[in-house]
């Protein structure tokens, strides 16, 4: 299944049942495990290892050198699982150094033209949007999903089962199973995230409580942790872990400032309304159709 214009160079390795789409180039060094399908038009560059049953859509390059300014010669590694689906136009960055990877886990799904800087590293079952801008050194918990259009700040660490709105800026860390929206802003637990993964109810209650005593009750982020110590569960000691861990500190709370206030909420509420569908003219299709 290798199309007659893919070129492939000397010393690649392709697993059983690889499927190379026309215009395809595979550099030295590149490994496809079996059942990878790679679409038209995508590079893949030296050093980039892709696990089995991955398909990388038409147009990604993987593995180019890192967006840095004194990166001349692409000599890190690119480290992709099982079961990925990296859909056209991705782009993924291989690491700054021989001795390091940028690494996604296995069943990741990164949507159309979202990108992925150097020495990353996102685990498994993330969901990436499209458009989505992940800088260098970021790393993403499990069953993490981030929608269209998010940048994140490098060297910022994001939770398991964590959630971005969409066109969110993220420049501190997420806890483990918050909802961030707009300008790393926690708006609560993520609740449809924790019922989708099964999570108890207890475990939930237990995760509310968490929230209410980091994000709604005024008080030291020392006070905070002794409180939430009280609570004995994994799943809150999971998040304390993160906050001692944390080296750039946490996503604050939802409340805005007075300039978000009088710039961004207050055009939003005042805008003028926008026609919906239903109160527009209605087309007559009966003159398209032939008989």
């Amino acid at each position: 299944m290798i199309h007659p214009k893919a070129v492939i160079e000397k010393n690649v390795v392709l697993g059983d049942d690889v499927s190379i789409g026309p215009y395809v180039y595979l550099e030295n060094g590149v490994r496809l495990g079996k059942g990878v399908k790679v679409s038209a038009f995508a590079h893949l560059k030296a050093n980039t290892y892709v696990g089995e049953n991955t398909f990388i859509g038409s147009g990604s390059v993987i593995g180019e050198v890192p967006q840095i300014l004194d990166a001349k010669d692409a000599k890190g590694k690119v480290y992709i699982g099982k079961g990925n689906v990296i859909r056209e136009y991705v782009t993924i960055n291989c690491s700054s150094s021989p001795d390091k990877a940028t690494s996604l886990g296995d069943n990741n799904f990164l949507m159309a033209c979202s990108h992925v800087a150097h020495d990353c590293k996102i685990a498994n079952n993330v969901v990436i949007c499209n458009g989505t801008l992940v800088a260098g050194h970021i790393e993403i918990g499990d069953n993490a999903f981030i929608s269209g259009n998010v940048v994140i700040h490098q060297f910022v660490k994001i939770g398991r089962l964590a959630m971005i709105g969409g066109l969110s800026r993220v420049n501190q860390d997420v806890l483990p199973f918050m909802m961030v929206v707009g300008d790393s802003r926690v708006w609560g637990p993520n609740l449809v995230g924790l019922k989708r993964a099964n999570f108890s109810r207890e475990e939930i209650n237990q995760i509310r409580k968490a929230y209410k005593i980091l994000y709604r009750k005024e008080r030291s982020l020392k006070n905070a942790l002794e409180e939430l110590e009280k609570l004995d569960s994994p799943v809150v000691k999971e998040m304390i872990v993160s906050i001692l861990s944390s080296q750039r500190g946490i996503c604050g709370p939802k409340r805005s400032a007075l300039w978000e206030k009088l710039f961004l909420d207050y055009p939003y509420f005042a805008r003028s309304k926008i026609p919906t569908y239903e109160s527009m003219p209605k087309f007559d299709l009966s003159k398209f159709n032939k008989e």
